[in-house]
């Protein structure tokens, strides 16, 4: 085989990434619960347009941090679809091995009860 035409996972480290994924995105950060206040005090000609700068700076970044938080919650489950698969079938070739040595009762072998034919290393020659 070729690289990359094999793989080599562990179950393990696959579930344990899946868990501490999930566990990050259960975690919400202060700022998706931050809300800007429209309302401008007295005195300051600019606060109109500084409320709308943090109106807006807060929507992109919530917006950013809720698409990183969708992006680790998808990527942890698809480790935890390959550790599942991955185990699956580990336990499944497993199975399969072992049904066909049950099951092959030495189909093909030679039988090693008669004797050999004369002139075969090993066989016992009749006199």
């Amino acid at each position: 085989m070729g690289s990359g035409d094999s793989v080599d996972g562990d179950v393990a480290v696959m579930m344990q990434a899946a868990q501490s994924f999930h566990n990050i995105v259960q975690d919400v950060p202060k700022l998706m619960g931050r809300s800007v206040d429209g309302a401008c005090g007295g005195g300051l000609t600019e606060c109109g347009p500084l409320v709308q700068a943090d109106a807006y700076a807060t929507n992109a970044l919530q917006t950013f941090v809720q698409d990183v938080r969708y992006g680790i919650a998808a990527y942890g489950k698809f480790a935890q679809r390959s550790g599942i698969a991955y185990r699956d079938a580990d336990e499944a070739a497993a199975a399969g091995i072992l049904k066909e040595w049950r099951d092959d009762k030495g189909a093909g072998l030679p039988n090693i009860t008669q004797p050999s034919p004369p002139g075969v290393s090993g066989a016992p020659q009749t006199k």
